[in-house]
């Protein structure tokens, strides 16, 4: 070994300051036989070391290690000294070396220069072996708290969301789901009559979609050809979506969304409520799909929901509210083909201004953004009629029967439950049954329907 390496061991002493110096805290040239300072005031300049503080036991337990100061060797000149041995037998006594078994190339230190240093830093008060063993430090300092920008409180009761969504809105998410297959199979939507566009369909509806040999694309084992698609066309390439044509498919409903939402809103109310329904198929399309580019799209352009509403409330009539006794009284004996062709727009714009307060308030519930209620989404909303007969009737006679034979139901904001009791289980369609279970809970509902002798 070098002989650095044993100077390290064992290094020379340092110059000491003299008493008075280190009473008054002075700075001290170390001067023999006396230092400047103590000269100039005639003062005793004594270099000799303080007496050693005598410590408790219970300090001498504090420190982890304590080296002893090791014995001066009295022949400076001659060879290096030989290394002491780490481990002592006499391990008990005052002057053997407290043994580390894990780091065996610690070395004595030469601590005797430091001997007026106190190192009992009472770590003991800080941090003690009970600490680790009964629980954990208490240090507010060190202890890491979640970011409330990045991560906001949620005050809720446990499983709340969870619940609600499970036993209020996932039937109804379920029916919503399907309502583009609907409206290319059925050509309808529960809020939307199958026989409102059959005389005319505005080109926010429309698509030009013609059956063609190709097998790339099908809907129920049809082949389908799509050329300028608009809303319901859109519908039937989302239908036809597999993985091979999806990025295809997603990209053409994407643009024609964004298409739609840019031009400017049309003045007959035809075409207004055409384009309602196109927007509201496009949001479901997006938002639903799990695409997360589209779904970021469809919330940032939720706002022109409400928009459309807005434009389409001046044409809208709304049904004063009556008792649910029986059969209409208030209108012609027999309706005539103007009148139920009236009623399909005005019932169609009612249930389509009433499903998009809920489903605007559904989804806020189910994004955790639903904080002041959702009284506040239903002010536009004001009735709409409960009545499978009336809802259902494929023709102008079938419409005047149920009118004169069945009863049919006002709903308000405030009577849905008062025409629970009263109505009968035929007299729900697909639309009165969501907001049934959305309002009953999905068991309760069911209960409901199993007491009127039918099921949900």
């Amino acid at each position: 070994m070098s002989n650095s390496f044993f100077e390290r061991a064992n290094p020379p002493p340092r110059r000491k300051t003299c008493t008075a110096c280190t009473k008054a805290k002075r700075r001290c040239d170390h001067g023999q036989p006396a230092c400047l300072r103590c000269s100039r005031r005639n003062i005793a300049c004594d270099y000799s070391a303080p007496p050693i503080p005598i410590r408790s036991k219970a300090s001498n337990r504090d420190l982890v290690v304590r080296a002893p100061k090791p014995r001066r060797q009295h022949n400076q000149s001659s060879a290096a000294p030989s290394p002491v041995p780490l481990l002592d037998d006499n391990a008990g006594s005052s002057a053997s070396l407290t043994p580390w078994s894990q780091n065996p190339d610690l070395l004595p230190l030469d601590m005797g220069d430091l001997e007026d240093v106190n190192f009992d830093l009472a770590f003991d008060e800080l941090i003690t072996s009970d600490a680790f063993l009964e629980g954990a430090l208490i240090a507010p300092s060190l202890t890491p708290k979640p970011d409330d920008m990045l991560v906001p409180s949620y005050d809720s009761a446990p499983g709340s969301l969870e619940s609600v969504i499970a036993n209020r809105l996932q039937y109804a998410l379920d029916e919503i789901k399907k309502v583009p297959t609907t409206v290319v199979m059925e050509n309808q939507a529960p809020w939307s009559h199958p026989c409102l566009y059959r005389a005319h369909m505005p080109r926010d509806m429309q698509g030009k979609y013609l059956m063609s040999p190709s097998t790339k694309s099908t809907i129920h084992g049809k082949n389908l050809t799509v050329h300028s698609p608009d809303a319901q066309a859109c519908c039937a390439l989302y239908i036809a979506k597999n993985k091979i044509n999806s990025s295809f498919v997603l990209r053409t409903i994407q643009a024609r969304a964004h298409e739609l939402l840019a031009s400017p809103m049309p003045k007959n109310r035809h075409d207004i409520l055409a384009r309602f329904h196109a927007v509201l198929l496009y949001q479901i399309i997006r938002l639903f799909d799990g695409d997360i580019s589209m779904r970021a799209s469809a919330q940032h352009t939720l706002s022109s929901l409400e928009h459309t509403i807005l434009a389409l409330l001046p044409f809208v009539k709304w049904e004063p509210e009556q008792p649910a006794t029986g059969p209409a009284q208030d209108y012609t004996a027999c309706p005539t083909k103007d009148f139920w062709q009236e009623w399909i727009f005005q019932e169609s714009a009612r249930r389509t201004i009433f499903f998009t307060c809920f489903f605007l308030v559904a989804y806020s519930a189910l994004v955790g953004t639903l904080t002041n209620g959702c009284e506040e989404r239903y002010v536009f909303c004001q009735s709409w009629t409960m009545s499978a007969h009336l809802w259902k009737a494929p023709t102008v006679v079938d419409f005047a029967v149920a009118w004169k034979e069945k009863q049919h139901l006002v709903i308000t904001k405030q009577g849905f439950e008062e025409a629970l009791r009263d109505a009968a289980a035929d007299d729900i369609d697909a639309f009165g049954k969501i907001l049934l279970v959305s309002a009953l809970g999905i068991e309760d509902a069911r209960l409901w329907f199993y007491n009127r002798g039918s099921s949900l």
